[in-house]
């Protein structure tokens, strides 16, 4: 697997295999052991929910991957947390994020032809955002200073236990050589 296949996957994880599987893809991936978010209790709500996820996101925050965990499509799917990691890449602060739609991250592609195939990405997008299903695509997105780039993004709905969807999750991966440029950590 990927990184960004396992990280979504721990993300993802029940309450009680997170820990393993953070584990698990702590050595795998040879990242920091530092990694591992202070144990909350289950949440009930919305707000508690949130708060565990949020946790372990941050937790892995400083993945050579962005990660960005939105609420539910609903809503316009808000930014609720952007890692720390894919924020010092893209020059983007915590609170310029918070609260606003990932496609503040899209950027025009001056190739007409290219921009006809984010274009489609985009509309693969807005299919899963309403039928609750995961997707990968290639999108054309841009720094906060408007440099763009491209990347591999892997999006997954995070179910509650009622069975809907409560929260969305992302996976960025920068293509590598735009990441060596920007003086960054090449992605897995």
């Amino acid at each position: 697997m990927t990184l960004r296949r396992d990280v979504l996957a721990t993300v993802d994880a029940d309450r009680g295999s997170f820990r393993t599987r953070l584990s698990t893809l702590v050595e795998e991936h040879g990242l920091d052991g530092e990694l591992v978010p202070p144990r909350s209790a289950d949440p009930d709500d919305r707000a508690e929910r949130e708060a565990m996820l949020v946790d372990r996101v941050r937790a892995l925050d400083d993945l050579p991957l962005g990660l960005t965990l939105t609420g539910p499509a609903f809503r316009d799917t808000p930014i609720v947390y952007v890692n720390r990691w894919f924020r010092d890449w893209t020059g983007y602060a915590m609170e310029d994020l918070r609260g606003r739609n990932p496609r503040l991250f899209q950027a025009p592609d001056p190739d007409a032809e290219v921009r006809a195939d984010f274009r489609d990405a985009r509309a693969d997008f807005r299919e899963a955002l309403s039928t609750w299903s995961r997707v990968t695509v290639e999108i054309r997105n841009r720094r906060s200073d408007g440099t763009p780039f491209t990347a591999l993004v892997s999006l997954r709905p995070l179910f509650g236990d009622a069975g809907t969807v409560t929260h969305w999750i992302a996976a960025q991966e920068p293509k590598s050589t735009e990441t060596r440029e920007a003086g960054g950590n090449a992605p897995e």
